[in-house]
């Protein structure tokens, strides 16, 4: 599930910002002696050394108003471009520029060329010192950069085997489920555990995007696979669960979770769901679908909870389908979600083929609906009644 993002100029260190507008005001403030340049050094001292700082602050204001201020950059970049204009209009008002001399001796031709040569010079030492804080913010930035994508890539692995491809049968059940991250590490678990006695299928969406909601998802497996292990029962399972998340994760995060379970009767399969969409179940005998439910909170909000469960009646080729709302909430050019709606059209087309080939046409009506902005993740069970076609 997706949450706001933190703007990428925040996560930047402070002195790696504070030099690169730094140089930004060094590279700009050479506008200033160009101006100098062009009125042949006659404007007075104070309006030179003011047009130089106005050029460089300005500029860093620009800079400043593009990462800060979002969607509304322009409108502060016109604010700013209108304040600088009067700004340098009231400073020739003030200091104005004196006439050019119709004559000039000897005195004024080297006061010219000095004034030329301190122009020149300061022109240049103020590109260099923009040029080094720039290569500096780049080289530092990249180090960080490169160092942190090293850690992604890593952490990309290790989610690639947390959440491998499902392709597996448990008794009269056949299971096929994968997840598809938006980033290099996703926030979605989908599992199947079975022993002698029995299976339980689940999906867990962390929320957030990135490294931190994969750590919490490899908790929830760590946690579940070791609640499991022990008492292969799904009664309990969200408690113990809950209990975990809030004793080791931030107040804001939380996990929609809900799983399908069977304890040896086929005729009858063991669900609940916590803050998760509904599962959905294609009844093989009428083609018709019934959106599986349960009112409970997400996981890892609030301590000491219980969490209702119940069971639902599973006849022979019928299909439940777990997934998270990365796919439903796809939208298209007119902003209509994908929904649970466009997931039963596609199951509906494709009930008798193999649960890869129902898979694989989700994913790609999705692809066709418009860009995912979340993780997709889909585990499908369908009860052994009839034979698959390819």
């Amino acid at each position: 599930m997706a949450t706001p993002q933190r703007p990428y100029w925040k996560s930047t260190p402070l002195k790696a910002r504070i030099l690169a507008l730094l140089g930004v005001f060094f590279l700009f403030s050479t506008i200033g002696f160009s101006i100098d340049v062009m009125q042949l050094g006659r404007q007075p001292i104070p309006a030179l050394v003011i047009s130089v700082a106005l050029n460089g602050i300005f500029a860093m204001g620009y800079a400043a108003a593009g990462t800060i201020f979002g969607k509304y950059r322009w409108w502060a970049m016109v604010a700013i471009f209108i304040v600088q204009n009067i700004a340098m209009s009231l400073i020739y008002v003030a200091l104005p520029v004196p006439p050019v001399a119709t004559a000039m001796n000897a005195a004024d031709i080297a006061h010219l060329q000095h004034r030329m040569l301190f122009t020149s010079y300061a022109s240049i030492a103020a590109m260099v010192l923009g040029y080094s804080c720039f290569v500096w913010v780049m080289i530092t930035e990249g180090r960080r950069y490169f160092r942190a994508h090293a850690e992604i890539e890593l952490a990309s692995e290790i989610h690639r085997t947390l959440v491998p491809v499902i392709d597996s049968r448990v008794g009269d059940f056949e299971f096929y489920g994968r997840s598809v991250p938006s980033g290099e590490v996703g926030g979605d678990l989908i599992d199947v555990v079975h022993d002698d006695h029995g299976w339980i299928a689940y999906v867990a969406d962390v929320s957030g995007h990135g490294v931190a909601p994969g750590v919490v998802m490899a908790m929830v497996k760590s946690a579940a696979r070791m609640r499991l292990s022990s008492d292969g029962n799904s009664a309990g399972l969200m408690e113990s669960l809950n209990s975990v998340l809030c004793s080791v994760t931030k107040p804001e995060m939380f996990v929609t979770f809900a799983y399908l379970a069977s304890s040896g009767d086929r005729l009858h399969c063991a669900y609940s769901l916590a803050g998760h969409p509904a599962i959905l179940h294609y009844h093989a005998a009428t083609g018709e679908f019934s959106e599986v439910t349960c009112s409970n909170l997400p996981l890892g909000m609030f301590d000491h909870q219980r969490y209702a469960s119940s069971t639902v009646e599973c006849d022979p080729g019928d299909i439940f389908l777990l997934l998270t709302d990365g796919m439903l909430e796809i939208e298209n050019s007119k902003g209509e979600e994908f929904g649970l709606e466009g997931v039963k059209a596609v199951v509906r087309q494709h009930a008798s083929s193999s649960l890869q080939t129902i898979f694989q046409a989700l994913l790609d009506a999705t692809k066709h609906q418009g860009r995912a902005s979340d993780d997709q993740s889909v585990l499908i069970v369908r009860s052994d009644g009839g034979q698959s076609a390819a």
